[in-house]
C-alpha cells in the first residue's frame, strides 16, 4: 500500500479514501445514482491536442491565401500556405500545417527563400510588382515540409519550419554538420 501524502489522489491518501466512502454513502443512499471511481497512479496533468508529430514529412500543397484587414494603425496582410500532410491522426485523418507570413515586415523575403528552397526558382522584383498567384504556383503540387513544434501561450502548435522539394533527403556525413543535398523532381 502506498504511504499516505496529503492532497493527492494516491491511494492509502486518507482523504482520496474519505471521498470515496463518501461517494459510496451517496450510491447506496440513492441507490439509482451510479458514481465512476477510477484510481490511477500515473495521469498526464494536462490534455496536449495531438500534433502532427516533427521531422521531415511528406505532404501537398492545399492552400496560399491573401489575408488582409485590420483597424487604421493596426492593418495585418498575409500570406497563409497550408500543407496537407501524409501522415494521419488518430481519426485517420491527414494532419494540415500552415505557415503565415507578415506582408508588412520581412515576410516577402522569407517567403521568397521559401519558395526558391522549395522550387528551385528565383522571384525577382518584377515578378513581386506584378500579380503574384501563389495559390496557382503551387496548389497540389508535392512538398517536404520540417515539422517543429512550438509552445505558443498556454498551447502547443505544430509549424513549417521548412520547405524542401518532393525527392528531397537530408544528407548527413560523420564528422561534419549535416548539409543538404536535393534530387531534382521530375
Amino acid at each position: 500500500m502506498w504511504p499516505p501524502v496529503d492532497g493527492c489522489g494516491l491511494p492509502g491518501n486518507p482523504a482520496a479514501l474519505r471521498m470515496l466512502d463518501i461517494m459510496k454513502t451517496i450510491h447506496n443512499s440513492v441507490g439509482a445514482m451510479k458514481v465512476a471511481v477510477t484510481r490511477n497512479t500515473v495521469f498526464a496533468f494536462k490534455a496536449r491536442p495531438e500534433l502532427a508529430p516533427k521531422g521531415l514529412i511528406n505532404g501537398t500543397f492545399v492552400m496560399a491565401a491573401h489575408e488582409s484587414g485590420g483597424e487604421p494603425g493596426k492593418e495585418f496582410s498575409r500570406l497563409v500556405v497550408t500543407v496537407e500532410l501524409e501522415t494521419k491522426d488518430g481519426n485517420n485523418q491527414p494532419f494540415r500545417v500552415t505557415k503565415a507570413y507578415n506582408l508588412l515586415g520581412r515576410g516577402v523575403s522569407a517567403f521568397v527563400q521559401d519558395f526558391q528552397a522549395w522550387s528551385g526558382l528565383e522571384l525577382t522584383d518584377d515578378d513581386l510588382y506584378s500579380e503574384f498567384d501563389a495559390q496557382k504556383l503551387i496548389t497540389g503540387k508535392p512538398v517536404i515540409v520540417n515539422v517543429e513544434h512550438r509552445k505558443v501561450g498556454k498551447d502547443w502548435e505544430a509549424y513549417i519550419a521548412a520547405f524542401h522539394p518532393a525527392g528531397y533527403k537530408p544528407d548527413v556525413t560523420v564528422g561534419e554538420t549535416a548539409a543538404t543535398t536535393t534530387e531534382k523532381a521530375a
